[in-house]
C-alpha cells in the first residue's frame, strides 16, 4: 500500500508499506527441515533409551545452545547423558 501525505501544503510525503511473507516454497523448506530433525530425535532418543549404557565416560557437554558446558558422565555407545561425577571423579578427570 502507498500513501503520499502533504504537511501544511509544502512538503510531499511518499512511504510505502509492503508486507513481506515468505514464499510458500520457503516455509515448505523450513517445514521438511524441522520435521526431518525432529525425525531425527526421535530416532535417537529412542535408541539411548533402549541402550544399556555400559561403558561410560566423563566428558565436557555443552548446556542448551549456548557455549556453557558442564562435566558429566556420557555413555561412549550412544552419546546419552548418565549422570553427575563425583568430586573426587572430577579431580581425578582434571588431573590427566
Amino acid at each position: 500500500m502507498r500513501r503520499t501525505c502533504k504537511v501544511k501544503g509544502m512538503v510531499k510525503v511518499s512511504y510505502e508499506n509492503v508486507l513481506r511473507e515468505p514464499t510458500m516454497a520457503a516455509n515448505r523448506k523450513i517445514e521438511d527441515l524441522i520435521n526431518q530433525r525432529n525425525k531425527i530425535d526421535r530416532e535417537l532418543r529412542v535408541m539411548q533409551s533402549e541402550c544399556n549404557h555400559i561403558e561410560q565416560t566423563i566428558k565436557q557437554v555443552t548446556l542448551g545452545q549456548g557455549c556453557q558446558t558442564s562435566t558429566r558422565w556420557v555413555c561412549c555407545e550412544c552419546a546419552a547423558v548418565i549422570g553427575y561425577p563425583s568430586g573426587y571423579e572430577l579431580n581425578k578427570f582434571f588431573k590427566k
